[in-house]
């Protein structure tokens, strides 16, 4: 699996799809997650798209520790797109990679043809217990775990559930903290209006920690932003409704490159 340094850090990611395929996606997963969580949305991709997921730093095979804050993961994201020599892409980006890739849109507009924000919001707040429950885990004491079905719609079936535990894998609890800071430490909402990169926001009807309202709020914010919403989905939509979430954003994908292809 190929790697790339930066600042000292060698960064792994997973590289798909044919090299000389026209569309090109970076995908960007959430808290304590890694690049697994693609895994399936990916295979499911058309023959024109090439694609590129990401660990983020301190995460699956990537080195490092992770960051509390989501510039310094979008300087990461840049990085890598300058040495796969991406001059223009679609970013998709789940959760806190959401929120990344709304960073890397500010900082870093230039290389962006368009991103796909899943289950995110333009400002990130965790529960207090949450974060409390996380820096306790951190430090070594012993809590209670989560609900396990607590990001899920109540429709979705526990086989689904347990496919997103399988996939995550083993996360330190450091880690899970450190992401979980950089979460609740995200505010973009006064920078929105600013963000000309085309957008799509994508949400699960029943997601209970990044509702509906944070992406009605991305429609009526970003200049040039459309809106899916999808029933009996919680926060995982890439797994919850597998199908739905694969032709949103082929479609939508479809739809950018045939824009930059009519301007040319």
């Amino acid at each position: 699996m190929p790697n790339h340094r930066i600042d000292g850090l060698d960064i792994h990611f997973v590289q798909g799809g044919p090299r000389d395929a026209p569309k090109r996606l970076l995908y960007v997963h959430g808290t304590g997650c890694n690049a697994r969580v693609w895994e399936r949305h990916c295979q499911a991709l058309p023959s024109d798209c090439q694609y590129v997921c990401v660990d983020l730093a301190g995460h699956g095979r990537s080195g490092g520790a992770g960051f509390r804050g989501t510039a310094d993961h979008a300087f990461v994201i840049e990085s890598l797109a300058d040495g796969l020599g991406w001059d223009r892409f679609v970013i998709v980006g789940h959760s806190l990679g959401g929120a990344i890739a709304l960073t890397h849109a500010v900082y870093h507009p230039a290389r962006l043809a368009a991103m796909v924000l899943v289950d995110t919001g333009g400002r990130l707040r965790v529960a207090p217990e949450v974060l409390e429950s996380a820096r306790l885990a951190a430090a070594g004491a012993e809590v209670p775990p989560l609900d396990r079905r607590w990001t899920f719609s109540p429709s979705t079936p526990d086989s689904v559930i347990d496919r997103v535990y399988r996939d995550l894998g083993d996360v330190s609890p450091e880690l899970v903290y450190r992401d979980w800071i950089a979460d609740d430490s995200f505010d973009f909402l006064s920078r929105l209006w600013a963000v000309r990169t085309p957008c799509l926001a994508v949400c699960g009807a029943d997601d209970p920690i990044t509702p509906v309202r944070n992406h009605t709020f991305f429609q009526g914010s970003m200049p040039s932003c459309e809106l899916a919403i999808l029933e009996d989905c919680g926060h995982w939509p890439l797994y919850e409704q597998p199908e739905a979430f694969d032709r949103i954003v082929v479609d939508y994908v479809d739809g950018v490159y045939d824009s930059a292809r009519d301007i040319d």
